[in-house]
C-alpha cells in the first residue's frame, strides 16, 4: 500500500522561476542552472522508482512512502521507504549518467562522460548510512525496534560500474521487487498491527520539505531579480494591467490570470509575506484596489488590517497557486 505518493518537486518549480527572473549575466546564473539540472535528474530518477511500486504488486502486507521527510537527531529525507514485517528498507535514487567508478580509498565515486569529462560525487553509501542512523534514532524515540536495510537505485540498466563496493547494495529498478521478495523470506520482527501503527506514525510525523525563499538559500538579493508580470506566450516581463487582465506589450497577448505566476514567484523566491504595496511594486501595478481585489480573489490568508495587512502563504498555498497557474494557460 502506498501511503505517500510521489509529488512534483517544489524546489524544481522554484528554481525554474528563479532562472526566469535572474538576468543571464548574473554571477549565480550558471550555478542555478546546474542546480536545476541536478534537481530535475533526481526527480526523473525518483519518478522511475515510484513507477516500480505502481506497477508491481507484493503478496504480503507492506507500506510505501515516497519523499518522506522526518526529524530525529537531525532532519532527513528518504526517496522511498518500504516497510514490511521484516523491517524497513531505504531506497535512494542516483540518476547519474556516464561510467561510474567507486573509489577504494575514499567515500567517493566518479563518473566519466563520453566527452571525457570527469565529475566526482559523494558515494551513495554515505547518504544511505546517514539516513539509516537518523531513521534508527527516529525508531528509538518512538520505541520501535526493527532491522533497517538500504540500497542505492540507479535507474539506467545500461549503466556501467567499476570497482563496486562490498558495503553498497546497488539495484536497477526491475531488481527492486526481487530484492524485496528475498528480504520478505526473513523472519518477521513485528506483526501486522505493529506494522500499521508504525506506518501511521510516519504519516503523522512527515513534514513536506520547504526550500523557500530561494533568494535566501542561494545568497541572491531580491533587488537583483527581474520584476513584473511575465507573458507565458513570448516570455517577456512587463505585462501591463488592462481592464480584462494583463496585456503583453511585445506580442499583444492578453492573459487574465498572469498575476498568479508572478505572486507565486514572489512567495517562492523572496518571502512568504507580502503587503499590497510590495505586491504592486513586484508586479509593477499602480492600482491599490486592483491589487486588493486580486489578493482577495485568490483567497490568500492575511494578517492585520488596512495598511498593516500582510498576505501570508505556506507550502499548501504555493501548491494551490502553482496548480492554478498551470491550469490557466492562455489560448
Amino acid at each position: 500500500m502506498i501511503m505517500k505518493e510521489k509529488v512534483s518537486s517544489l524546489k524544481a518549480i522554484g528554481l525554474e522561476a528563479l532562472l526566469r527572473r535572474l538576468p543571464e549575466h548574473h554571477s549565480r546564473y550558471a550555478d542555478i542552472e546546474n542546480e536545476l539540472r541536478k534537481t530535475r535528474a533526481g526527480e526523473n530518477g525518483e519518478r522511475i522508482l515510484a513507477n516500480v511500486f505502481q506497477q508491481y504488486q507484493f503478496p504480503f502486507k507492506h507500506y510505501v512512502f515516497h519523499d518522506v521527510n522526518l526529524q530525529s537527531t537531525g532532519k532527513f529525507q528518504i526517496d522511498t521507504l518500504f516497510l514490511f514485517k521484516q523491517g524497513a528498507v531505504i531506497l535512494e535514487v542516483k540518476n547519474i549518467a556516464g561510467h561510474i567508478r567507486f573509489s577504494e580509498e575514499h567515500n567517493q565515486m566518479t563518473r566519466t562522460l563520453e566527452n571525457g569529462q570527469v565529475d566526482a560525487f559523494e558515494c551513495p553509501s554515505v547518504q544511505l548510512e546517514r539516513n539509516k542512523i537518523l531513521l534508527e534514532d527516529w525508531f528509538h524515540a518512538h520505541h520501535i525496534s526493527m532491522p533497517i536495510y538500504q540500497a542505492a537505485v540507479f535507474p539506467r540498466p545500461q549503466q556501467q560500474f567499476e570497482n563496486l563496493r562490498k558495503d553498497l547494495t546497488l539495484l536497477f529498478p526491475l531488481e527492486i521487487p526481487v530484492y524485496l521478495r528475498r528480504l520478505s523470506s526473513f523472519h518477521p520482527t513485528i506483526d501486522v498491527s505493529q506494522l500499521t501503527d508504525i506506518a501511521n506514525k510516519i504519516t503523522d510525523a512527515h513534514r513536506e520539505y520547504d526550500p523557500f525563499p530561494l533568494t535566501t538559500t542561494y545568497g541572491i538579493l531580491p533587488s537583483e531579480l527581474l520584476p513584473g508580470v511575465r507573458c507565458k506566450q513570448c516570455g517577456s516581463f512587463g505585462m501591463q494591467s488592462i481592464y480584462n487582465g494583463w496585456g503583453c506589450r511585445h506580442c499583444g497577448k492578453v492573459d487574465p490570470h498572469a498575476h498568479v505566476q508572478a505572486l507565486l514567484d514572489y512567495f517562492m523566491l523572496i518571502d512568504y509575506r507580502i503587503s499590497n504595496k510590495e505586491f504592486r511594486r513586484f508586479l509593477q501595478l499602480d492600482s491599490v484596489q486592483k491589487a486588493k481585489r486580486i489578493l482577495g480573489q485568490l483567497g490568500i490568508p492575511f494578517e492585520g488590517e488596512k495598511k498593516g495587512r500582510f498576505y501570508v502563504a505556506d507550502l499548501k498555498v504555493i501548491r494551490e497557486l502553482h496548480d492554478l497557474s498551470a491550469s490557466k494557460v492562455p489560448k
